[in-house]
């Protein structure tokens, strides 16, 4: 056994361990029509400028240069807009978690042991609310995952926004809890201030999802990509010929890869294989909640 571990170790340290699954990548797999386009692009500007109408014209590399390196300042530029977007939904989602469970711990400590049926629909309210946030941020929420009643069911099916429906019946339970005496006055205002939390990591949610990065801005950066891969040829192709073609693929490659990559951790909230691990957090919410609420 500790044999295993060591190799398994290795091989984890091992830098060379992720070239295969380059392969099998989204980026390659979106970009790789348009890498041949670029290829042949390249080939018959070297064939015709070359064999066809014989132009000895080489621009200056100063110009190539200094254009690569404003391409490269909006491609930084539009990375770090979008990993921003991603790491806050990533706080967000750690708040999310961390929320729910202190919620739930106390009301593990208000409720007596004996509320066995306060216990269970605080803690199906709980993780209800945490899988219908996962989804209303994508296509709309999946009922089959919820845990309801007939009637809940198809009171929230008529809502439009059914996490907030899912908090009024937390807010509506806890108030019944303390018109009943069962928690008192204070305890009432500590989960207010707990629930209230939720409802802002959902705002905050949706701030990202509604907020794209303005359209005039990504379509300025294709354009000027395009304009970018249309020329550069002609300024490397009289010192390395034919071997343009394949370093023209890579510059592409590197290029537009960054900006697919950016398109896709901008909305963090999808399922896309960098999107942050929502269904994954959700359940663990549920197994928390479930294990602090409902005592075995």
């Amino acid at each position: 056994m500790p044999s295993k571990k060591i190799h398994h170790s290795i091989y984890e340290q091992f830098w060379f361990k992720d070239v295969p699954s380059f392969f099998t990548t989204k980026t390659l797999r979106v970009l790789s029509i348009s890498c041949i386009v670029v290829g042949i692009y390249t080939w018959a500007v070297i064939y015709f400028e070359f064999q066809i109408l014989h132009i000895d014209f080489k621009p200056s590399s100063t110009l190539f240069s200094f254009l690569g390196l404003v391409l490269g300042l909006l491609l930084v530029f539009r990375t770090n807009t979008a990993y921003d977007r991603w790491w806050e939904g990533r706080r967000l989602l750690g708040s999310l978690l961390n929320d729910s469970r202190s919620l739930a711990l106390k009301l593990d400590a208000y409720l007596p042991e004996t509320a066995i049926e306060d216990r269970n629909y605080l803690a199906e309210q709980i993780s209800n609310f945490g899988f219908a946030l996962k989804e209303h941020l994508r296509f709309g929420v999946k009922f089959e995952e919820l845990q309801l009643d007939a009637e809940t069911e198809l009171a929230l099916k008529k809502s439009i926004h059914v996490p907030n429906a899912i908090s009024g019946l937390i807010y509506k339970r806890i108030n019944k809890l303390y018109k009943s005496g069962i928690i008192s006055e204070e305890q009432f205002i500590v989960i207010d201030k707990q629930i209230v939390a939720l409802t802002d990591i959902l705002g905050s949610c949706e701030r990202i999802k509604s907020s794209p990065i303005p359209a005039a801005y990504a379509t300025h950066l294709k354009m000027f990509m395009f304009f970018y891969v249309c020329i550069l040829p002609f300024g490397i192709m009289h010192d390395m010929r034919f071997w343009s073609v394949p370093i023209m693929v890579m510059v592409f490659y590197a290029f537009v890869g960054l900006e697919i990559i950016g398109e896709e951790i901008e909305d963090p909230f999808g399922h896309d294989p960098n999107d942050l691990p929502t269904d994954a957090i959700s359940v663990k919410i549920k197994n928390n909640v479930d294990e602090i609420l409902l005592k075995p």
